[in-house]
């Protein structure tokens, strides 16, 4: 491997790398400012917000790499997670919906 040819190619390649990574946390960055609306309108507590933001992450994490009933069990699977740790159920659900994930029995 000669480094030249390897540096020559990340360069080449940078701007094609940057503007993906900007258009994915401007992505990310959009399903977290909703979740943070979703968790204020219901009255949320701001020292439990982080909590809900990483429910949030994970949603559209399995969003972009999952796709049907993958997404829906994992999605489900973090609910419950994020739900046995204190967080209100409801306003979860709300946030998978903003992903396109449905948690049965709040809809």
């Amino acid at each position: 491997m000669d480094p030249d040819s390897i540096r020559q190619r990340f360069a080449d390649q940078k701007d094609t790398m940057v503007e993906q990574e900007e258009a994915f946390f401007a992505e990310l960055a959009l399903v977290e400012e909703k979740a943070k609306a979703v968790c204020e309108a219901a009255g949320i507590a701001s020292i439990t917000i982080p909590g809900y933001l990483n429910f949030a992450r994970q949603c559209w994490k399995f969003f972009k790499k999952f796709s049907s009933v993958t997404r829906q069990n994992e999605v489900e699977y973090w609910w419950s997670h994020w739900k046995s740790r204190g967080l209100d159920g409801t306003v979860l659900a709300s946030i998978s919906e903003l992903c396109g994930v449905t948690i049965p029995g709040y809809e």
